[in-house]
């Protein structure tokens, strides 16, 4: 009981009074408020409230996913990893964490287990554009326009009329084009 009253008193001292106000309505408001802190970029902030949310629920995979969100993008690639390889122990069929983890080994430049976790994400998950987008950019980042030119097909089968794909699918051709 203790425990939770000092948690209390750290989300108090987290949240600005309107959040709250809607905290204090709504507990499991948390997660919406750390994603909401990253939304805009405030991870710090965003880092704390997840930390509480694992404390509290440790096994929940949305606080595991925004606290390896947190970490990542405070630079902390090993903790990150850490917390998003426990959640994909947990949820091996979770799209968003395998995502979310290949996006730390992309930052970690390990672009093999980029590669392997954002094909099995688009395995589990094939329809979400930002996954198939972070795996054409692995494979451009490498070299491999081929791979690259495929990946983009592929969601372009997805999402046959948006005009990002659209234009990244012509400048790969281009590029394959100019390195023959």
């Amino acid at each position: 009981m203790k425990d939770i009253k000092r948690y209390k008193d750290k989300i108090v001292s987290i949240l600005t009074s309107d959040e709250l106000l809607e905290f204090n309505r709504d507990s499991s408001s948390i997660i919406d408020f750390g994603y909401e802190y990253v939304e805009i970029g405030d991870y710090r902030r965003a880092f704390k409230l997840f930390s509480i949310g694992a404390r509290l629920h440790e096994s929940d995979p949305d606080i595991l996913n925004g606290l390896g969100i947190a970490l990542c993008e405070l630079g902390r690639f090993r903790a990150s990893r850490q917390v998003l390889e426990k959640a994909a122990a947990l949820y091996p069929d979770d799209a968003v964490t395998l995502a979310n983890l290949a996006g730390v080994y992309w930052e970690e430049a390990d672009f093999e287990k980029a590669i392997h976790f954002y094909a099995r994400s688009l395995e589990i998950e094939n329809c979400i554009p930002e996954t198939h987008f972070n795996l054409i950019n692995v494979y451009y980042e490498l070299g491999d326009l081929f791979m690259a030119y495929i990946a983009c097909l592929n969601l372009l089968k997805v999402c046959p009329d948006d005009e990002q794909a659209i234009e990244l699918r012509n400048d790969i051709l281009l590029n394959l084009g100019l390195s023959i």
